[in-house]
């Protein structure tokens, strides 16, 4: 028998990011939006405790090489959970979202939801992190892959469209979180409504990893006009919350009394429409970028006790 040469981790690594740079154009429509969340908690935390941030992010960057990662490795591995999904890892695909059912119309058949959904994952990396120990042998890949998630996961849950399906007679088997309830919108890659709320409401374009410098101020522009228009004393009362499963209802009653008011299968979106959602998609960017950074600070000084002494 021949014997088999496997390739060194830095050809698997370059192999990787090759495919990665490919699926980069059809890579998730919600980038910009996750690195606003991300960086958002980032400064957060930075605020309080820079060195907090910098042992963070060297745990993330165990993963780095099976990453699109630059410089900015915590906002940047905000798309990772999107990017693998697009190299055919579909077998997370259920972590991204909670499909709650809104049932309309009279409709009377049969639902379905995903135990192992966005809240279930949340809990899940937050476990990791919190009983993983920072100097385990073998911990890298662990920890990287929970921070990771948890930052796209914290984003994601405040998505309404990623926690609520609807079913009527017109979707037995449900609109699929909005993907199958096609708009009149002039964008046609946002001819969803899905796509349309992962776009923030056709806000902040589309900025892709790595980023440069340019990149970075720009997403750090857009994370601090939402801060101040937004300071934490203004939803002070909804980072009392503190459960993704809260979380989750949360965004919910949002999809179910918000999302779905105000518009109709197949037609045009009014100014209207556009110009409530963006006031609300804004304020939902911020409360969860404060809420990632309050779980993330909250995990890290458990980790990092010693930094702290």
């Amino acid at each position: 028998m021949k014997n088999l040469t496997i390739p060194n981790k830095h050809v698997i690594g370059c192999i990787f990011l090759l495919i990665m740079n490919l699926v980069a154009q059809v890579s998730a429509f919600w980038s910009s939006g996750h690195m606003i969340v991300a960086r958002i908690a980032y400064e957060q935390i930075k605020s309080i405790n820079p060195t907090l941030m910098e042992q963070i992010e060297a745990e993330i960057g165990h993963l780095g090489q099976f990453s699109k990662d630059g410089n900015y490795p915590f906002v940047e591995a905000s798309n990772w959970p999107d990017d693998i999904k697009e190299l055919g890892m579909s077998q997370f695909s259920q972590w991204h979202v909670v499909r709650t059912p809104i049932i309309r119309d009279g409709y009377q058949g049969d639902t379905f939801e995903e135990p192992q959904n966005a809240t279930w994952a949340i809990n899940e990396m937050i476990q990791t992190l919190n009983f993983t120990e920072k100097k385990s042998i073998d911990a890298g890949f662990g920890v990287s892959f929970a921070w990771r998630f948890l930052i796209h996961l914290v984003g994601d849950i405040h998505q309404p469209l990623h926690t609520g399906t609807l079913y009527t007679k017109e979707f037995p088997e449900s609109d699929n979180i909005g993907h199958r309830w096609k708009i009149d919108y002039a964008k046609s890659e946002m001819d969803e409504l899905h796509h349309f709320w992962d776009a923030c409401v056709d806000q902040y374009g589309s900025i892709w990893n790595p980023l440069t410098r340019s990149e970075w101020d720009q997403i750090g522009t857009f994370a601090h006009e939402l801060m101040t228009k937004h300071p934490r004393e203004s939803v002070s009362k909804r980072l009392e919350i503190t459960d993704s499963f809260d979380w989750a209802a949360e965004s919910h009653e949002f999809v179910k009394n918000f999302v779905y008011n105000g518009i109709t299968l197949g037609e045009k979106i009014s100014e209207e429409y556009i110009e409530r959602g963006r006031k609300f998609i804004n304020e939902q960017l911020v409360v969860a970028g404060y809420r990632l950074a309050d779980i993330s600070e909250k995990i890290a000084t458990k980790r990092y006790y010693d930094i702290y002494q």
